[in-house]
C-alpha cells in the first residue's frame, strides 16, 4: 500500500489515481508568457546564442549559465564555442558582469568564464555536504576527441566523452575529470545530488534503436534521441546508464531532458524536454509555413533536417529518477508564427526553475521558465520569461458537469490537509474521506471548497489526525475546478 508522508502531494501522474472510478481529466497545463528578461547582443553572442541555458542558487543571487557558438568556424571569430555568465536578485532583472577572464578580439571586458568548449554544457551547484568547497561547481560538458577546429582542454582521443570542470565560486573553471563516455551526449546532459538518496543522478542522451538486433543494418532499425539515467554515491563510480521508463507512453524522440529537481520539494524531479519532430520531407504546408526562404537556404547549406525538424516542450516527472509519468501533449510550442519560428530549436527551456515574484501586488510567487526567442534567426536572440503556479504544471480538471478524481487505499501521515486548487463563480470542490473498502467514513466530508489558493485547509467534523496511517481513500467530487496538489502536514 502506498505511503504519503508529510509534504508535497502533487497531481501531475497517476501515482494515487483510482482510474476505474475517477472520470476527472489529467491534462498539462500551459505557462504564461511574460516578458523578455535578456537579449544576446554582445558581439561574441552570434545567431546561436543562448543554447542550454543553466541556473543555479547562489548564496545571495541567481546565477545563469549560457552556451554561444559560431556556426561553420566562421574566419577571424576567435570564440567557437564558449560559455558565458549573467546573474539576477530576482530572476527578472539580468546584468552581464565584465569579468576580465578571457578575451574576444583583444579585449577581457565581457562575461565569457570557458572557451575552447566542444558542446552542451550544464552547469551544478553541488550540495552534497562532503563535497569540497573547491569542487562546488561543476560543470559538465561533451567532448569529441579532437574535433577539427576546436580547442580540447582534456585529451585527444578520438572517444565521446561526458567531462566534468570544477570551480569553487561558480566563475573560475578547472578540469577535473570525466563523468562518462561511450554515448551521445550531443544534448544538455543533467546531473544533480539528491540529498533523499544520498546519490548523484546523472542524466545523459543517447541514441535508442528498434529492433535491437547487433545484425540488423541502420536501414533496417529505427534510431532515435532518447535519454537514460545513471548514478553515483562518490561522483568517481557510475552505475550503467539505463533508458528512462514511461510507463509505456507514445515513443518521440527527446532532443535535451530539462531534467531538475522541484525547486520547491526536492523529493520530485520535474522535466521540461524538448521534443524533436522532423518530417521526411518538403510538403507544401512548408511553403505556408514562416520563414520558408530561410529554412530552405539552411537546408541547403547544412543539412535536410534544418528545413523539414521542428520542436517543442513536454512536461514529465519522477519519484525515483527512473520511472517517469510524461505528458504526451506539449506544454510549450513555438506559438503563432513570427517569421522566425517554427524552428529545429525552439522550446529550448532553460534548466532549473526559479521562484520570481508575481507581476501582481498580493500575489503569490511563480515559478518562472525561460526559453529562447528568434533562435537561429538574424534578430538578436532573446530569453523570454514564462511562469507557472506553484505545483501547476498539470492538473486534475472538471467541466461544468461533477466529475470525480477518486484515490487508490493509501496512509499518511499527518494532522492536517492543503489544497492547491482553483473553481470558478460557480464551481466546487468536496472531499469524502473513505475506508479502504469504500466506504464514508463518519465526521470526514469536508464542507464546499471554491475560491483559488495555493494552500486552502480542509476542514473536517473529526481531526485528520485520527487517521493518520489508517488505510484511507479519498473522493473529490468536482465541477468548474482544477486540482493541483494536495500537502499534508
Amino acid at each position: 500500500m502506498k505511503h504519503i508522508t508529510r509534504g508535497l502531494m502533487p497531481f501531475w501522474d497517476e501515482y494515487l489515481t483510482d482510474t476505474r472510478h475517477t472520470d476527472a481529466v489529467l491534462s498539462v497545463n500551459h505557462p504564461q508568457r511574460e516578458d523578455i528578461v535578456l537579449e544576446f547582443d554582445k558581439p561574441w553572442e552570434r545567431e546561436y546564442t543562448g543554447a542550454y541555458l543553466t541556473v543555479v542558487h547562489g548564496e545571495d543571487k541567481y546565477m545563469m549559465y549560457y552556451e554561444v557558438y559560431s556556426p561553420n568556424n566562421r574566419p577571424g571569430e576567435p570564440v567557437h564555442y564558449a560559455a558565458c555568465y549573467a546573474e539576477s536578485t530576482d530572476g527578472i532583472h539580468w546584468v552581464k558582469p565584465e569579468l576580465g577572464l578571457i578575451a574576444y578580439n583583444g579585449s577581457t571586458a565581457n562575461n565569457i568564464i570557458i572557451d575552447g568548449l566542444i558542446d552542451n554544457i550544464t552547469i551544478l551547484c553541488d550540495e552534497n555536504p562532503a563535497c569540497p568547497p573547491e569542487y562546488r561547481y561543476k560543470a559538465v560538458l561533451e567532448c569529441v576527441g579532437d574535433a577539427p577546429g576546436y580547442a580540447n582542454p582534456f585529451d585527444k582521443e578520438e572517444t565521446m566523452k561526458l567531462l566534468c570542470m570544477v570551480s569553487a565560486d561558480g566563475i573560475h573553471f578547472k578540469k577535473h575529470c570525466v563523468v562518462s563516455q561511450g554515448f551521445a551526449y550531443d544534448s544538455q546532459n543533467t546531473l544533480y545530488w539528491n540529498p533523499t538518496t544520498g546519490r548523484y543522478n546523472l542524466f545523459l542522451r543517447d541514441m535508442q534503436c528498434w529492433p535491437e538486433d547487433p545484425t540488423a543494418t541502420t536501414n533496417d532499425r529505427l534510431c532515435f534521441r532518447a535519454v537514460r539515467v545513471s548514478e553515483s554515491e562518490d561522483f568517481v563510480h557510475w552505475t550503467e546508464p539505463v533508458e528512462l521508463d514511461y510507463f509505456g507512453g507514445d515513443r518521440f524522440q527527446m532532443y535535451t531532458n530539462g531534467i531538475s529537481p522541484y525547486p520547491l520539494d526536492n523529493r520530485y524531479y520535474i522535466g521540461f524536454a524538448t521534443r524533436y519532430i522532423e518530417r521526411r520531407e518538403w510538403t507544401k504546408n512548408y511553403d505556408h509555413l514562416c520563414g520558408a526562404a530561410e529554412r530552405r537556404e539552411r537546408m541547403e547549406r547544412e543539412e535536410p533536417r534544418e528545413g523539414l525538424a521542428v520542436t517543442d516542450c513536454v512536461f514529465m516527472s519522477s519519484r525515483d529518477a527512473y520511472h517517469w509519468y510524461r505528458f504526451d501533449e506539449a506544454c510549450l510550442a513555438a506559438g503563432i508564427e513570427t517569421g522566425h519560428n517554427w524552428v529545429y530549436g525552439d522550446c529550448y527551456p532553460m534548466l532549473g526553475l526559479l521562484l520570481s515574484p508575481s507581476r501582481f501586488e498580493n500575489e503569490p510567487d511563480v515559478l518562472s521558465l525561460y526559453v529562447n526567442n528568434r533562435y537561429k534567426s538574424s534578430l538578436v536572440t532573446q530569453m523570454v520569461r514564462y511562469s507557472f503556479r506553484q505545483d501547476g504544471f498539470a492538473s486534475y480538471k472538471a467541466d461544468a458537469k461533477w466529475h470525480t478524481l477518486k484515490t487508490v487505499p493509501f496512509t499518511f501521515d499527518g494532522e492536517a490537509l492543503r489544497l492547491n486548487f482553483r473553481t470558478s463563480a460557480r464551481g466546487s470542490i468536496y472531499l469524502s474521506i473513505l475506508n479502504a473498502y469504500g466506504q464514508p467514513l463518519e465526521g470526514y466530508k469536508s464542507c464546499e471548497i471554491f475560491g483559488d489558493a495555493l494552500d486552502r485547509t480542509v476542514d473536517f467534523d473529526r481531526s485528520l489526525s485520527e487517521l493518520a496511517g489508517k488505510p484511507v481513500c479519498f473522493e473529490f467530487t468536482m465541477r468548474e475546478a482544477e486540482l493541483y496538489a494536495m500537502r499534508f502536514e
